[in-house]
């Protein structure tokens, strides 16, 4: 019987980034921006893990209806047994690591279309 999560969420901390993303209005709803800090992770190498302490967002089914994301982070990541865990961490680990720690969202403009080096400096400092 697996363990893989039903619902996906994120911590409270990570949902102040969320928050500050969607205001910038580069994105049409919050599960858009944390599917984009999930792909940002797998970008810089986050490695494999679960997030403690996220609350419950979504269902499994309304992130991943047609089983895409799945088969995607299977691909990435072929030997995680629970990837719907995955994805939790990796959206949590992608909203840490866009975390500006102020009132400022991050330049996902830049970093999307940006010189890469120069995105990922910014966001790091």
């Amino acid at each position: 019987m697996s363990n893989d999560k039903k619902t996906i969420g994120i911590t409270a901390g990570n949902d102040r980034v969320l928050q500050r993303i969607l205001a910038a209005g580069h994105f049409a709803s919050e599960l858009d921006a944390a599917k984009f800090a999930m792909a940002y992770a797998i970008k810089r190498g986050t490695p494999p893990g679960s997030t403690d302490g996220a609350g419950t967002k979504w269902n499994v089914g309304s992130v991943d209806p047609d089983g895409s994301l799945r088969s995607l982070v299977e691909a990435f990541f072929p030997d995680r047994p629970e990837p719907y865990r995955l994805v939790e961490h990796l959206m949590n680990e992608g909203l840490r690591l866009l975390d500006t720690h102020g009132d400022v969202p991050p330049d996902v403009v830049e970093i999307l279309f940006g010189d890469a080096g120069t995105a990922d400096a910014q966001v790091q400092s």
